[in-house]
C-alpha cells in the first residue's frame, strides 16, 4: 500500500473544531485504502482507528522532513503553505485541500482591524493562494460553487492547459469536490447535555440550538433580538449558544462578548437566553444535538458565505435528525431549501426569523416531518461517499503541477527591501541618463585631441553600443506601457470581476427571497386544502342537516294531513251532534208545548 501523508494546520484530538474533524475523519476512512499518517501541530489524544498519527512544529521545516521522506505522496491542507512553503518543492504528489477560502474568511474576520495589518494580511493571502495553485498536482474543494471560484484561479495561473482540456474535458481529475462529511453509524446518547445540566431549561423546553462558533462572520445578533417575540408566543422557549473557546490557535472574535450583552440588554441572559462555555467533545457533540428541537445557523451576507462550505455543523443537523433554520445565500441555504428540511430566512431579518421560529416550534408535525426528510438525506454525505475522489487520485497518483523554479517564492515583508515598482524606475532613470555612451567625454585641450583621435578608432564600436541602448530604452518604454496597459486591463477586471461577485451576491439574495416566497407559497397552498377540506366537511354537514329537515319536513306533513284527517272528522262529528242538538232542541220544543197545552187542559 502506499503511505499517504495527511498534514493538518489546526488542532486534532478529542476537542477538536471542523477542520480537525476533517481530517480525523479522512484519514479513517482512508486508511483502508492507503498507508495513512495524520500530522497535527500538537499532539493527538485519541487513539487512532487503523492508521498512525503524529505531530509536527508549526514552522519547523525539519519537523515534516522525516516523515516526507516516508510518504509516497501528501494531502495538506492549505493554509499550511503560510508556514511550509517548502512543501511546493517536493517531488511527492500533491493533494491541496482549499475547501477552506481563507483570503475571504480574512476578510471579514478583520474588517474591524487597522487598514495597514488589513492590507498586509491580504497581500499575505494573495500570495498564498497563489503559492497553492502553483503547487498542487490535485486539489479538494467544498462545492460545485467553490469549484468554479478554483477553475478561475487555475486558470489565471496558467494550470488549465489545452492538453488537460484534452484529456479530462472538465477537470475533475485536477479539481473535484470534497465536501464536508458525517459518520455512517447514527448518532446515539451517552449521557446528559443541556438538559438537566443548564439550571433554567425544564424537561419540556423547546430548545433553539446554535450548534456552530460564534465567528465574527456569522450573525446570533439577529437570532438574539428574534427572541422577545419567540418567547411572547412561546414562554418556556430556551435558546442556547454553544460558546466554548476554540481548542485551536484560532483568533479571538468579537462576537461572543457582543452577544452576551445583547442578551443582557433584552434581559433575557440566563432566563431564555443560555451560553455554553466549554468547547464539546466531539464524541459528546450528539448529546447536545439530540436535545434540540431546531438548530440554528444564520450569516450576514458578503463572499466568504457566499463561498464558504457547506458547514460542519449544518449537517449534523441532518445526522440527528433535526428541523434547522438557515440564512439565505450559501451551500446551506440551498440544501435547506431543496429537501425541507426546515426554514430559509432572508439575511439579518428579524421577524422573518422570530416568525419562523414561532411557527417550527408550535408544529410538531411540520419537525417531525423535518427530522425525518434530514435522516433520510444524511446518508448521502458519508465520509466513505465524500472520499471517493482522493481514493482515484490514491489509486493512481501523479504530478501535474509547474516546475519547483516556477514556483512563487516565499514573499519577505515589504520593509526588508525596496519595492519591485520602485527598482524598475530607478534602472529607468540611470538608462535614460546614460545610455549615449561617449556624449560626456570632453572636446577641448589635448583630451580633446585624444579624444578625436580615439573616436575615429572606436566610433564604431560606440555607435553600435548607444544603438543597443537606445534599443534597451525604447524596450523598456514599450514593456513598461505594456505592463501599464496590463495594470489597466487586470483593475478594469478586477473592477468588473466585483461587480459581477456584487451581482452575484444579489441574485443569490433574490434566489434565497424567492424560495422564502415558494415556501409561503406552499403554505399558503397547505392553509387553502385545509380550508377546503373544512368547507367540504361544512357541507357535508349542511347536507346531513338538510336531509334531516327533509325527514321532518315528511314527518311534519304527514303529521298535518292526519291532523287534517282527524280534524274532518272532528268537523263531521261535530255536524252530526249539531243536527242531534238540532232534533233534540225541536223535541224538546214539541214537549214543552204539548206539555203547556196539558197544564192549560187541566
Amino acid at each position: 500500500m502506499k503511505h499517504l501523508l495527511i498534514v493538518s494546520h489546526d488542532v486534532v484530538g478529542s476537542h477538536m473544531a471542523g477542520p480537525g474533524i476533517r481530517y480525523w475523519e479522512l484519514a479513517r476512512v482512508l486508511a483502508p485504502y492507503a498507508a495513512v499518517t495524520l500530522l497535527a501541530p500538537r499532539p493527538i489524544d485519541l487513539a487512532a482507528p487503523g492508521f498512525a498519527t503524529a505531530s509536527y512544529t508549526w514552522g519547523d521545516a525539519a519537523s515534516l522532513a522525516t516523515h516526507l521522506a516516508r510518504a509516497d505522496m501528501t494531502l495538506v491542507n492549505g493554509f499550511v503553505f503560510e508556514a511550509h512553503p517548502e512543501l511546493g518543492e517536493s517531488d511527492l504528489p500533491l493533494i491541496v485541500d482549499l475547501y477552506d477560502p481563507t483570503l475571504l474568511e480574512n476578510l471579514e474576520l478583520l474588517r474591524a482591524a487597522e487598514p495597514a495589518a488589513r492590507t498586509d494580511r491580504y497581500r499575505r493571502d494573495v500570495n498564498l493562494l497563489n503559492r497553492q495553485i502553483a503547487a498542487g498536482d490535485f486539489f479538494l474543494c467544498a462545492t460545485e460553487r467553490q469549484r468554479d471560484l478554483y477553475i478561475g484561479a487555475l486558470m489565471a495561473a496558467g494550470r488549465v492547459t489545452p492538453d488537460h482540456v484534452d484529456a479530462d474535458p472538465l477537470l475533475r481529475d485536477l479539481i473535484d469536490v470534497v465536501p464536508f462529511g458525517l459518520p455512517a453509524e447514527p448518532p446515539a446518547r451517552s449521557g446528559p447535555a443541556l438538559r438537566g445540566t443548564i439550571s433554567g431549561i425544564g424537561p419540556d423546553d423547546p430548545i433553539i440550538l446554535w450548534s456552530g462558533g460564534l465567528w465574527d462572520w456569522m450573525d446570533p445578533q439577529s437570532l438574539i433580538r428574534a427572541m422577545p417575540t419567540v418567547v411572547a408566543a412561546v414562554p418556556n422557549a430556551r435558546l442556547v449558544f454553544l460558546a466554548g473557546t476554540h481548542p485551536g490557535a484560532a483568533a479571538a472574535m468579537r462576537t461572543p462578548e457582543e452577544s452576551r450583552a445583547l442578551a443582557d440588554g433584552f434581559g433575557l441572559l440566563g432566563s431564555s437566553i443560555f451560553f455554553y462555555d466549554s468547547w464539546v467533545p466531539y464524541a459528546r457533540r450528539a448529546d447536545f444535538l439530540l436535545d434540540a428541537s431546531v438548530v440554528v445557523s444564520l450569516h450576514r451576507q458578503h463572499l466568504e458565505t457566499a463561498y464558504a462550505a457547506l458547514r460542519s455543523r449544518v449537517l449534523d443537523h441532518l445526522w440527528v435528525g433535526r428541523a434547522s433554520l438557515v440564512s439565505a445565500g450559501d451551500a446551506a441555504s440551498e440544501l435547506v431549501a431543496r429537501y425541507d428540511l426546515g426554514r430559509v430566512v432572508p439575511t439579518q431579518d428579524v421577524a422573518a426569523i422570530a416568525q419562523m421560529l414561532c411557527e417550527l416550534l408550535s408544529d410538531s408535525a411540520t419537525l417531525a416531518a423535518c427530522a425525518r426528510r434530514a435522516q433520510a438525506l444524511a446518508v448521502e454525505f458519508t465520509w466513505e461517499r465524500a472520499s471517493v475522489p482522493i481514493r482515484r487520485f490514491c489509486a493512481a497518483p501523479r504530478r501535474t503541477r509547474l516546475t519547483a523554479r516556477s514556483l512563487p517564492q516565499h514573499e519577505e515583508p515589504m520593509s526588508a527591501g525596496i519595492s519591485h515598482n520602485q527598482a524598475l524606475q530607478d534602472l529607468q532613470r540611470r538608462l535614460e541618463l546614460s545610455w549615449k555612451i561617449g556624449a560626456d567625454l570632453p572636446s577641448g585641450g589635448p583630451i580633446g585631441l585624444l579624444r578625436r583621435l580615439l573616436l575615429r578608432l572606436i566610433a564604431p564600436h560606440f555607435a553600435e553600443q548607444r544603438e543597443f541602448n537606445a534599443a534597451l530604452v525604447q524596450r523598456f518604454y514599450l514593456e513598461r506601457d505594456q505592463e501599464q496597459e496590463q495594470t489597466t486591463r487586470m483593475l478594469a477586471l478586477s473592477a468588473q470581476a466585483l461587480a459581477l461577485a456584487a451581482q452575484v451576491g444579489d441574485i443569490h439574495q433574490q434566489m434565497g427571497d424567492i424560495h422564502q416566497q415558494i415556501g409561503d407559497v406552499h403554505r399558503m397552498i397547505g392553509d387553502t386544502h385545509q380550508m377546503i377540506s373544512h368547507t367540504h366537511q361544512m357541507i357535508n354537514d349542511t347536507h346531513q342537516r338538510i336531509d334531516t329537515v327533509v325527514q321532518f319536513d315528511a314527518e311534519v306533513n304527514d303529521r298535518v294531513a292526519r291532523l287534517t284527517y282527524t280534524t274532518g272528522l272532528l268537523n263531521d262529528a261535530a255536524a252530526s251532534a249539531d243536527e242531534l242538538l238540532a232534533g233534540l232542541a225541536s223535541e224538546v220544543g214539541q214537549l214543552k208545548a204539548v206539555t203547556e197545552g196539558e197544564s192549560r187542559d187541566a
